[in-house]
């Protein structure tokens, strides 16, 4: 009973009062990453898995970790990285990155309910709230402590009404089952959410499948989120002949060059300071951000030839939710990040951000949020992509540029231009955890074709750095001369184009040698170019973007 009631003391006492918080003990990684670790169990828990823990009640409603993170395989028979929980076990699953499903909170209520009750358990509705999915209603305290603390998300729905059961201490507890979780009472104060307390079930599940102790912990990274770009070009877009655009921001133009013969093959007229040229959501056309002119012009994918403008304020940069229903302009003059409906072109709001130079963006490996850089007041935004929100900033100081998110997302890298290297940026505190100087300038970024390195351009030294995603170290610079800014990789990997922002010129670097094998003069100030088509099942805009 002692336990128990520590239990539901956790499960009302705010997290910051807690024995737990960031790095109480050394971490074990060599790369730090986001984490909060608790002494009374020596686990820790880290990444993307943190944030869900931190987002869905820390401690008070999962627990303290008491695993690492190890591969299982699931009752659906695929195997996932997992950590358990006093009260949950958290589970990636690659198969929905991009998605709000890429961490779930697994249904250790429905199963431990199973095990306990293999013939099911009659226990017949009271009324309250009910739900049709499961036929079971809500009522009283457990329905109150369930809507004060999330709903759905991270409880899921009732599996069962009310009843009294037997514990293994001989005594009677109140529960009720939930596809995440059990509540319980004790009889005589069932009428005190005080009193509610959440079953240890990740506790008694992990004691009951691991008899012999915790299986080995995983090392790597437990989920990619560019694993879609290792190769895959979409059906509907592959026989297309491949083709780098070029914006020129000076010219208002766009050069069309053939990378297999490095000749320029079209130039047509886009707008005023055309900036970066992108995919659609649905591959169907590039857009080009030609912020002077407040326009979007639309290129059909099939023919390399423009359609129509499209009126937007002030496109510095165009990005879009990894579900295609929202484009968000990054309205640089405008200090504001604008959403509209991809369909229509409709705007749905102007999201203003308290900043100067609203500039480049990256989405989380949930698409829930972004990250996006203020170039000239050294600020990195972090916005609900959904209820178009600011959540929280941190100043990092100089230019900020470019951002990426790490493959298991736990983490951001933000180019700056003004410090000469890249932040490491823990999206759930919002702070700088680590910076890598990669050279004057730092600007633009590309993932290698592999997935497992990041290119950084340095415009101001004529090099491209890379940075090893699992190591976070600098792994090699090539001195490719001109002034490199906006980076592509070729689909196959073998070729990194890069714009010469300042020198009216494109290169082609070999990415086995870092030597540059063509320079293709273009015209006065090239910017963010693209290379169409590549491999990906969704296009994130920017200047050729894909997960």
């Amino acid at each position: 009973m002692r336990l128990r009631a520590m239990i539901g003391l956790c499960l009302l006492v705010p997290l910051g009062v807690l024995a737990i918080g960031p790095s109480l003990f050394a971490s074990s990684q060599s790369a730090p990453l986001p984490n909060a670790c608790a002494t009374e169990t020596g686990k820790c828990v880290r990444g993307l898995l943190y944030a869900v823990w931190n987002d869905n009640g820390g401690v008070a409603r999962n627990g303290l970790p008491i695993t690492d993170e190890f591969d299982e395989q699931g009752t659906d028979g695929q195997t996932h990285r997992v950590q358990y929980f006093e009260r949950a076990r958290l589970e990636y699953h690659q198969e929905a990155i991009n998605t709000p499903g890429v961490v779930q909170m697994g249904l250790i209520g429905r199963e431990q309910f199973a095990v306990h009750y293999p013939l099911g358990k009659n226990t017949p509705p009271a009324g309250g709230r009910c739900f049709s999915e499961t036929n079971h209603c809500l009522n009283g305290v457990f329905r109150a402590v369930w809507e004060q603390r999330g709903g759905l998300a991270p409880f899921g729905y009732p599996i069962t009404d009310e009843f009294d059961e037997a514990q293994a201490d001989g005594t009677t507890l109140h529960v009720q089952y939930f596809e995440r979780a059990r509540m319980e009472t004790p009889p005589d104060r069932a009428g005190d959410t005080d009193a509610v307390t959440l079953g240890r079930l990740g506790a008694e599940q992990f004691a009951s499948r691991y008899r012999q102790g915790q299986p080995l912990a995983a090392t790597g990274f437990p989920i990619n989120i560019w694993a879609n770009t290792r190769s895959g070009i979409n059906p509907n877009i592959a026989g297309l002949p491949s083709r780098v655009y070029v914006p020129d921001e000076t010219n208002g133009s766009i050069t069309v060059i053939d990378p297999a013969t490095f000749r320029i093959i079209d130039r047509y007229p886009s707008g005023r300071t055309a900036h970066h040229v992108g995919a659609s959501p649905d591959f169907t056309h590039l857009y080009v951000n030609n912020m002077g002119s407040g326009t979007l012009l639309e290129i059909d994918a099939q023919t390399g030839k423009p359609t129509r403008t499209i009126p937007v304020a002030a496109p510095y940069n165009l990005y879009f939710t990894t579900d295609g229903t929202k484009g968000m302009v990054a309205a640089e003059p405008n200090n504001s990040l604008d959403f509209y409906d991809t369909t229509s072109w409709r705007l749905i709001k102007r999201l203003p951000l308290p900043c100067n130079g609203v500039d480049h963006a990256d989405l989380s490996a949930d698409g829930r949020y972004l990250l996006i850089s203020c170039e000239f007041d050294g600020q990195v935004f972090k916005v609900d992509t959904d209820r178009m929100a600011i959540l929280g900033s941190v100043r990092v100081g100089g230019l900020p540029i470019d951002i990426k998110a790490s493959p298991d997302g736990a983490v951001f890298y933000v180019a700056n231009q003004g410090r000469h290297g890249v932040s490491v940026i823990d999206p759930v505190a919002m702070r700088e955890i680590d910076f890598l100087p990669t050279g004057r300038g730092a600007h633009g970024f590309a993932v290698s074709r592999d997935t497992n390195s990041l290119y950084v351009a340095n415009r101001l030294d004529g090099t491209i750095s890379t940075i090893d995603f699992a190591t976070r170290a600098i792994t090699q610079t090539w001195r490719v001369g001109g002034s490199p800014d906006m980076l592509v990789v070729s689909p196959d990997g073998s070729q990194l184009w890069t714009s010469n922002r300042f020198n009216g010129s494109v290169s082609a670097v070999d990415t086995s040698s870092g030597g540059v094998i063509n320079t293709i003069v273009t015209g006065t100030t090239p910017h963010g170019l693209t290379y169409f088509p590549e491999p990906g099942k969704i296009s994130l805009g920017h200047n050729g973007v894909y997960r």
